[in-house]
């Protein structure tokens, strides 16, 4: 199978933590599924620290060298994913641009989402959310 991380679930599987669901890690650690994160996570990983709202232990580069080394794969934004992003229906209670991108991706590409995130599942005919 081929999965997209959400950006704490990358975050959570790199800093081994707790918190990402047993299923999660397993899906993740097994060999014969592709991963996937978008390119997308590390620029809001990026904002998120510039404006406080989360502290990395390491530096983004390091991050992005980890994940590498995971064996994740990273996904550029495309120009399709742009354009499916547009056509995501806006809900008042999610507005979150990242989070929408990452629908979007997660749309074109087929792949369901690993992810904690409730607002997710507020897109059941689009995408496929796992925790």
């Amino acid at each position: 199978m081929r999965y997209l991380l959400d950006t704490h679930a990358l975050l959570w599987f790199l800093e081994g933590s707790n918190q990402l669901s047993s299923r999660a890690k397993i899906l993740i650690e097994d060999t014969e599924n592709e991963i996937f994160v978008s390119i997308a996570s590390f620029f809001e990983i990026a904002v998120k620290v510039r404006v406080n709202k989360i502290q990395l232990s390491k530096a983004l580069q390091d991050i992005y060298e980890d994940t590498l080394t995971a064996q994740i794969r990273i996904l550029p934004i495309s120009q399709v994913h742009i354009f499916v992003y547009q056509d995501i229906p806006l809900l008042e209670t999610h507005r979150d641009p990242f989070d929408r991108l990452l629908i979007a991706t997660a749309l074109q590409e087929k792949l369901p989402i690993i992810t904690i995130d409730n607002q997710f599942k507020n897109y059941p005919n689009l995408i496929s959310v796992v925790w």
